[in-house]
């Protein structure tokens, strides 16, 4: 079925691979040393994520804790070590990591900067890896790059490009490394180079094992299929038995499977028996973290990770979500750009159809291509192969259903359609017309790779959460300069044991740089565990001298107890007058990006309900552009039990806001699946100046005479309708209020709102819409351009009743 006798088709001159090598890492380097890609920001998401949690593991990786992988390591009382471990991955990739970080100290940008660089290598190497592989089997190098730098241009590739992460770029790299192997021993029949390459890359990720698996079940399928046919020619079935024999047990094929399975067992068997050592054997290896975590990923555990997990694991929309990935893995992101599509998240939850349709027919392209290869079908198809033998053997893990990431393998079915396509054009148009266009091609591809890694570098760029990921990373450097090697105390939220205080050694917290820890703090449940050197807080503390008073987020004090820090807070707060009250007095500190929740006596249920936060700014332009349509910023649910503390019959909740000029924060507690318990809007104070320029709108227009009374006096001016209403404050502003719109003709409608017969829109009483002052409520709203028969407009508690309504009959205003 498959030939393995080929003409050799060397690369070891430098002429091969050195120029694609200096093409890629020049154009991966505009991408990876661009302006912030050191610092926490991007999406806020798994890139984020993924890169501190891997550093952090990292951080702990050393031969004092027998090169544990772990998230988390705590130092207790008596100078015992507790961890966390994270060991159901390979140790290879994170040791390459710690090498690229270790000459930096605690300078945790630069560190962070260092890994980001390494992914990037790796990611050049994965492509260099692919282009020498090609370039072999397509028997042309001009192909290979082409078909290279148009299959690492794509979305997936260079958003992950420089993610610190075992599961993306180190997973790829190894994958990469692998199939140049296979398409060395297919060509010259190394097979010690194929399985030291093999090897190698079990020690970077898994993903290795989806090439693995075509390759081996079609290699070794052909060669049965040979040897059955040999057989059955000589007519001798005793005969024929004993040569399937010799040839199952001298197959390289069967040799591959049995060294890659033992290899990977035995680094998963590394992780566990240092897992076991660690906790002294006290537990049945059962029990074992790591061994948990991997039965979870496979889908064996009952416990379903995400509410929506049962939805995605239907046939229908598991295909189409990876049909989507593969369709995404083969449109360059630049021509994506170009067409108006912007990925504004890795993967939405709903794709888009277009992009799944585009996988189907790449899939469904490879395969049809391969009938008309007459050589290298076997890596080719292994190649295209790739993503489907990794989706359909893990449909159960939940961690695939989520994680965009997972969509690389598919590059493999990219390199594939491109090499078959440019191929094809070769014997279409002939060798020689091929050479003469082929040096266009290349550099269209080269064109499209800087393009998308350019963009890409360049995408969500959003100088707010740059600056706060910089005070981030400076802070905790800041820190380290002092504490480093000594023992500090956080107030932060309770162990995963519910049992007071975290407490580590500065060396141990580097997993804790992200957002997920700065917004959990505040924890003050008991009183210092243990005898620190240091105590650190995710606040300024007024009264109290900081060792780091640089420092804009995270702060070291000398040893102090945390629950008298939370008791000074509380008596700096109830001194001053909140922003608003409510179910909680709301404390909204703009000059420190802060919103405090206060309140006594406190009970169970109060911080056990989850709180909401919609920050809204002066300039829209500051907000996400995901949150632009909205025109607020929601914070998310936060519970007192993840970011507030409880002590002293009290709860003190805090919220980081935004780093943007703020106008109002609508905030409130609310039962998930009901109502809202409460809901109030906290206004920074308004200056003079602008005091006084409302004030003087607000009497012009009084002046006249209103178009509707209700709860607000209605006034329709000038293609725009204002809200009035006096006396009033914040509390009559906390409700959402409708405005719908009916023209005189139904045609001047967008075509989606005309079956409801009416324009319409739900707005928040905030700046610069709306502002409370001087005892007064104004509120403004531009009404579309076309002729008005009629307007509704008021105003109610979502999830509850209305408060007001009222109707304005425009063609009577005359």
């Amino acid at each position: 079925m498959f030939s393995f006798t080929f003409p050799r088709f060397r690369l070891a001159d430098w002429r091969g691979w050195l120029p694609p090598a200096i093409l890629l890492v020049a154009l991966a380097s505009i991408f990876a040393l661009g302006g912030d890609r050191g610092y926490l920001y991007r999406d806020g998401g798994i890139h984020n994520q993924t890169s501190i949690k891997t550093l952090g593991i990292v951080e702990n990786l050393s031969p004092k804790h027998r090169f544990q992988l772990a998230r988390w390591i705590w130092e207790d009382e008596n100078g015992e070590f507790e961890y966390f471990p994270y060991g159901q991955f390979p140790i290879g990739g994170f040791a390459l990591a710690k090498l690229a970080i270790s000459p930096f100290g605690s300078d945790i940008a630069a560190k962070l900067m260092a890994a980001r660089v390494a992914m990037t290598l790796m990611f050049c190497g994965a492509a260099l890896c692919a282009y020498l592989a090609l370039a072999r089997i397509a028997d042309s190098r001009r192909i290979a790059l082409a078909a290279t730098l148009l299959a690492f241009s794509s979305f997936y590739a260079v958003y992950y490009a420089d993610a610190v992460s075992n599961e993306s770029v180190m997973d790829l790299f190894g994958a990469a490394l692998a199939f140049h192997g296979m398409a060395v021993f297919v060509q010259e029949g190394r097979f010690r180079q194929l399985l030291a390459k093999t090897c190698a890359a079990l020690l970077l990720g898994w993903h290795v094992y989806a090439l693995l698996l075509p390759f081996i079940a079609l290699g070794f399928g052909g060669e049965m299929v040979a040897l059955a046919r040999a057989a059955g020619a000589r007519g001798d079935g005793i005969r024929a038995a004993r040569a399937a024999l010799r040839g199952l047990i001298r197959s390289r094929f069967a040799i591959l499977a049995i060294v890659s399975i033992a290899f990977g067992a035995a680094a998963l068997g590394f992780n566990l028996a240092n897992e076991y050592a660690v906790t002294e054997g006290a537990r049945s290896p059962l029990d074992l973290k790591t061994l948990q975590s991997a039965i979870r990923r496979v889908g064996l555990d009952d416990a379903l990770v995400y509410d929506d997990t049962e939805r995605l694991l239907e046939w229908d929309n598991f295909l189409t979500r990876q049909f989507y990935r593969a369709g995404v893995m083969v449109l360059p992101y630049v021509a994506v750009r170009a067409a108006g599509y912007d990925f504004e998240q890795p993967e939405p939850l709903e794709p888009p159809i277009a992009p799944a349709v585009a996988g189907v027919a790449a899939l469904a392209a490879a395969l049809v291509g391969l009938a008309f290869v007459r050589r290298h079908r076997l890596l080719f198809a292994t190649l295209a192969l790739f993503g489907l033998f990794w989706a359909l053997p893990m449909r159960n893990n939940t961690h695939l259903l989520h994680h965009a990431f997972e969509g690389l393998p598919f590059i493999g079915l990219s390199l594939t359609l491109f090499a078959f396509a440019l191929m094809g054009a070769r014997r279409l148009i002939g060798e020689r017309s091929f050479g003469r266009v082929s040096l266009g091609i290349g550099a269209a591809a080269a064109l499209a790779f800087a393009a998308s890694v350019y963009l890409e570098g360049r995408n969500d760029r959003d100088p707010n959460q740059a600056q706060w990921s910089e005070a981030v990373l400076a802070d905790f450097s800041a820190i380290g300069e002092i504490a480093r090697g000594k023992r500090v105390v956080a107030v932060s939220r309770p162990s995963h044991e519910g049992e007071g205080l975290y407490h580590w050694r500065w060396s141990y917290i580097s997993y804790y740089l992200g957002g997920s820890y700065i917004n959990r703090a505040h924890h003050c449940e008991n009183e210092n565990p243990v005898d620190a050197d240091f105590t650190l807080s995710l606040y300024r503390i007024e009264g109290m001298e900081t060792l780091t008073p640089q420092n804009r987020i995270a702060f070291l004090y000398p040893p102090t107890n945390p629950l008298d820090m939370c008791r000074a807070e509380r008596r700096r707060l109830e001194a001053s007058e909140p922003a608003a009250r409510a179910g909680y007095d709301v404390y909204l500190e703009t000059d420190k990006s802060r919103l405090l929740y206060l309140k006594s006596p406190c009970e169970p249920a109060d911080y056990e309900t989850p709180f909401f936060a919609y920050v809204h700014p002066v300039d829209a332009n500051d907000l996400p552009r995901d949150s632009r349509g909205d025109g607020f910023q929601s914070l998310g649910a936060a519970r007192v039990s993840e970011r507030g503390a409880a002590f002293d019959g009290a709860c003190l909740v805090t919220a980081y806001l935004p780093d943007y000029p703020i106008s109002a924060v609508r905030t409130g507690q609310y039962i998930p699946g009901g109502e809202r318990l409460w809901d109030v809007f906290a206004i920074p104070p308004m200056s003079a100046e602008a005091a006084d320029l409302y004030e003087q709108r607000y009497r012009a227009i009084a002046a006249g005479e209103p178009s509707a009374r209700a709860e607000f006096n209605l006034y329709l001016e000038n293609g725009a309708l204002t809200y009035l209403k006096e006396p009033c404050n914040a509390d009559d502003a906390r409700g959402r209020f409708f405005l719908s719109v009916h023209p005189a003709d139904a045609g001047d409608l967008p075509p989606e709102r005309r079956e409801a017969g009416h324009w319409s829109l739900n707005f928040d009483f905030a700046p610069p819409v709306g502002a409370v002052f001087n005892g007064k409520c104004m509120a403004t709203r531009e009404l579309p351009d076309y002729e008005i028969e009629k307007i509704e407009t008021g105003q109610w508690i979502p999830g509850g009743e209305r408060l007001w309504d009222a109707e304005i009959a425009v063609g009577d205003e005359d």
